[in-house]
C-alpha cells in the first residue's frame, strides 16, 4: 500500500512539472511572437508599430502627402487612418532611418491589391516622390492615372510642391496705367467711405474702408489727383 501510495505520488508530481513546462513553453512562445500592430497613425503616412519590444515610429516609402493647412490633408489623414490603424501588414524596411528619424518602409496589406503607398498615389490623395524611389514604375504609372482623372489632389491647383505652398500670385491690378495711351478701361479707383477718390500708386489706395470701381464718384484725392493724374 505505501508503495502504491509512492507511486500516485510520482504520477502527481510529473503531470505538474509537465503543466508548468507546457506554461512556460507557450510563454515563451508569446512572448517571441512580434506584435507589429499599427497602433496610431501620427499624420498622412506617418505611424507608430507595436513591435515586441518598442513602439517604432515609420513612414510610408516613395509617397508625400499634403501638410497640416493645405488642401487634401484631411482626405489624407483619413485615408491613412481608414487603411493603417489596427493593421497587421507585411512591413519591408526600404531605409533605416530618414532625416527626421523615421523608418521609411513599404507596406503591403494582406487584404488589399495594392500596397498602401500605391493606393495613395493612385487615389491622389498623395504624390509619388520619384527622388526616393527612383523612379519606381509602378507608381509611375498609378500617378499618370491619377493627373488624368484629375483625382484628389489634382482637382485642386495647389502648388504643393513650390517652397511657400501657394499658387504663384497673380496681380490684383495687372498694368493699370499705359505711358502712351493713358489709362486703360479696366483701371480701378479706390473710393473711401468719406467719397475720396484715390488712383493705383496712391498711399491711400485701399487703406481703410471704401470700395473699387472703375467709374468713381465723389472728390478726387489731392495727393495722386483721383480721376485726373497729377503730372
Amino acid at each position: 500500500m505505501p508503495a502504491f501510495l509512492s507511486f500516485l505520488g510520482l504520477v502527481f508530481l510529473f503531470s505538474i512539472y509537465s503543466l508548468q513546462a507546457d506554461t512556460e513553453d507557450l510563454s515563451d512562445v508569446n512572448e517571441s511572437a512580434p506584435m507589429n500592430e499599427i497602433i496610431r497613425v501620427i499624420q498622412p503616412g506617418v505611424f507608430d508599430v507595436q513591435s515586441q519590444d518598442f513602439l517604432v515610429r515609420m513612414r510610408a516609402w516613395g509617397v508625400e502627402f499634403p501638410k497640416r493647412g493645405q488642401p487634401g490633408y484631411e482626405a489624407a489623414l483619413a485615408f491613412t487612418e481608414k487603411k493603417l490603424i489596427s493593421t497587421v501588414p507585411h512591413i519591408s524596411i526600404k531605409r533605416e532611418f530618414d532625416d527626421l528619424n523615421l523608418k521609411v518602409v513599404d507596406i503591403e496589406l494582406f487584404d488589399q491589391k495594392v500596397n498602401f503607398s500605391k493606393e495613395a498615389i493612385l487615389l491622389g490623395v498623395g504624390w509619388h516622390n520619384e527622388k526616393e524611389t527612383g523612379r519606381y514604375g509602378p507608381y509611375l504609372m498609378a500617378q499618370l492615372k491619377a493627373k488624368r482623372l484629375k483625382v484628389g489632389i489634382w482637382s485642386t491647383g495647389f502648388a504643393y510642391s513650390s517652397p511657400m505652398g501657394t499658387v504663384s500670385p497673380k496681380p490684383k491690378l495687372p498694368t493699370l496705367y499705359d505711358r502712351r495711351q493713358g489709362f486703360i478701361p479696366s483701371l480701378s479707383f479706390w473710393v473711401t467711405s468719406f467719397g475720396k477718390i484715390h488712383r493705383p500708386g496712391c498711399s491711400f489706395y485701399e487703406r481703410g474702408r471704401g470700395t473699387l470701381t472703375s467709374k468713381p464718384n465723389g472728390t478726387d484725392c489731392r495727393i495722386c489727383g483721383g480721376r485726373n493724374a497729377k503730372k
